[in-house]
């Protein structure tokens, strides 16, 4: 399955039982998430296709089924457990508390495994060293200069910050992924090579938006460099809850922008979903982005 229709599927989990999304389409799954509290191999519940469908579009490996077929199977628990493993959860292979927190909670768009795991989790082989749990996307694309162009797109209606409030938020990421390394990023008006702006719902790239809630972005690898934000989410500059701190999401896409997929160190800017303000490279951030390019 390509890259491109991995987070079609997760919008159509989304609004599997909300055809016509609306600003709270997440809403529904984590409903389901929630009816399947508990549920073990071998047991039958509703939303247990749904939950598999979840689980493929983000990479993990599940077998073909019919979204009706509602067994919990051995392949499902495998699949949950490398969720599990893979969010530093306990790897019950039920669907917990835990679990169903972590679902819950806001995300990039791009899948957890799409990409080419680092050769070297543990360096020098001594369980005492700590891990490296970077990724890049599959054949490690990146960019070839180091001078890179951007600039911003005209947002659509009712976007909770302006435009202006766009432009500063990216050059305050940017100027956060340029430490200590050869990144030079400089804001244009004309053909860029980094493009980031608001959408909604679909928006022409086969990879829509679900409303509020659920997928917050999703970002493109080089030597793409579009980066689309949902313009439904409650944005701002805070972070304050309810709202979403724009600049930890922008911080986050321009690593996939980069060349960076996601980390499982749930405390890097790379791992899949928002838990609150992060502005601030963690050494697992750095050092996939060192490592890709050589730094």
């Amino acid at each position: 399955m390509s890259l491109a229709l991995k987070p079609l599927l997760l919008f159509l989990v989304l609004c599997a039982l909300n055809p016509l999304p609306s600003v709270e389409s997440a809403i529904p799954f984590i409903t389901t998430l929630q009816n399947l509290r508990g549920i073990s191999r071998g047991q039958n519940a509703d939303g247990v296709g749904i939950l598999r469908i979840y689980l493929k579009s983000l990479g993990y490996q599940v077998n073909e089924k019919s979204p009706s077929d509602n067994n919990f199977d051995a392949n499902d628990e495998s699949a949950l457990k490398q969720y599990q493993a893979f969010h530093g959860l306990h790897t019950s292979g039920v669907v917990d508390d835990q679990t169903i927190e972590t679902m819950s909670l806001p995300r990039c768009g791009i899948p957890d495994i799409t990409a080419t795991p680092n050769p070297n989790p543990n360096p020098n082989g001594l369980s005492s060293s700590p891990p490296q749990n970077y990724s890049y996307f599959p054949g490690n694309p990146k960019w070839s200069k180091f001078n890179l162009k951007y600039r911003v797109t005209a947002n659509p209606s009712n976007v909770a910050v302006s435009l202006n409030v766009l432009r500063q938020v990216l050059s305050n990421a940017l100027n956060t992924w340029r430490q200590n390394n050869s990144f030079t990023f400089n804001e244009t008006t004309g053909v860029s090579d980094i493009v980031a702006g608001f959408q909604r719902l679909s928006h022409g790239d086969g990879n829509p938006f679900d409303g509020r809630g659920g997928v917050l972005a999703h970002a493109f690898a080089p030597q793409d460099g579009r980066m689309h934000l949902d313009a439904d989410e409650r944005w701002s500059t805070t972070g304050i809850s309810p709202t979403i701190d724009l600049e930890t999401v922008c911080l986050h896409e321009l690593g996939h922008n980069l060349g960076l997929g996601h980390s499982n160190d749930p405390n890097a800017v790379m791992a899949p979903t928002y838990a609150g303000v992060r502005r601030t490279l963690r050494q697992d951030d750095k050092d996939g982005l060192n490592n890709l390019y050589g730094f």
